[in-house]
């Protein structure tokens, strides 16, 4: 029992951050980190929201009730939130998912995100039985592109002038990573 117990906590850290839960405790520092012009310019939509959807849309992320995603929160090994990673949209037949990631602005550059990733994307692969995981990043966001690297993903594809932000067009580029059991 006590390594299957074991498995099951290593499945979800790494030597710096782990995933967890959510908690309602984090939703206000997940909103604000939203609203971050440091993170909103890499959202969707670089748009104002109240405080109540966005708690929802985190929420709804972090159900893990379903079988076509995961999501949760990173927090360092000392209990600190620093973001959010979410696996979503699985498809059975295909064994695919999308993969996003959040992490606040003071904890950038640190290579948190990249520890987060890796753990996530082994989770999709050998917690979900993932063979795909994709993502979309901006092709400005050079940090982000070096982490999905250093995480196994490969660039797949450009979409030219896809994202509209600061008065003009942005590319977009289109990443995967495969599961090497398949």
């Amino acid at each position: 029992m006590e390594t299957v117990l074991a498995a099951a906590r290593q499945a979800l850290a790494g030597d710096r951050v782990r995933l967890r839960e959510l908690r309602d405790a984090d939703l206000p520092m997940l909103v604000d980190w939203w609203r971050s012009p440091d993170v909103a310019v890499f959202n969707d939509r670089i748009q104002p929201r109240p405080d109540k959807p966005l708690e929802e849309m985190y929420r709804q992320w972090s159900d893990n009730g379903a079988a076509s995603g995961a999501g949760f929160c990173v927090e360092t090994v000392d209990g600190d939130l620093i973001g959010h990673v979410a696996l979503w949209g699985a498809e059975g037949r295909n064994r695919c998912a999308t993969f996003g990631i959040m992490i606040g602005p003071e904890h950038q550059s640190q290579r948190l995100g990249s520890e987060a990733t890796q753990i996530m994307v082994n989770y999709g692969f050998n917690e979900l039985g993932l063979h795909r995981i994709e993502l979309m990043v901006n092709a400005d966001n050079d940090r982000a592109i070096a982490a999905y690297r250093r995480a196994g993903f490969e660039r797949e594809g450009l979409f030219r002038s896809k994202l509209f932000y600061g008065g003009r067009f942005h590319d977009q580029v289109f990443m995967a990573a495969l599961s090497r059991s398949c």
